[in-house]
């Protein structure tokens, strides 16, 4: 397992922002591009994480998109993107970061 040092921890975060967006409002992304940014070593945790942040931050009410973390919405899959993108960029950001350590943490032990 490749060792991932604390300020790459930070830069990738900041690179999955658009991705847990995307994610969480049921917008494809280009699987090569986020392997790319991630590296293969660790592209499962990266997709792991991608996925429970965007469960996280939104939720879709009998096909409305609403951002869990303002509670805002009703959104269309574009409104909630930009709406996370835009509003929530550094929170969603910083869970991210958070829950990157945590795995890589618990997947060196």
């Amino acid at each position: 397992m490749m060792v991932v040092s604390l300020s790459r921890v930070d830069v990738l975060s900041e690179r999955l922002i658009e991705f847990v967006a995307r994610v969480a409002s049921k917008i494809s992304y280009d699987q090569r591009k986020l392997v790319a940014i991630s590296g293969t070593s660790i592209h499962k945790i990266v997709v792991n994480v991608v996925n429970r942040v965007a469960d996280w931050v939104s939720e879709d009410r009998g096909g409305l998109l609403w951002c869990r973390l303002c509670n805002r919405g009703s959104f269309t899959k574009r409104g909630l993107y930009l709406h996370l993108v835009r509003v929530h960029n550094f929170e969603i950001k910083n869970i991210v970061e958070d829950e990157l350590r945590r795995e890589l943490r618990t997947s060196t032990n």
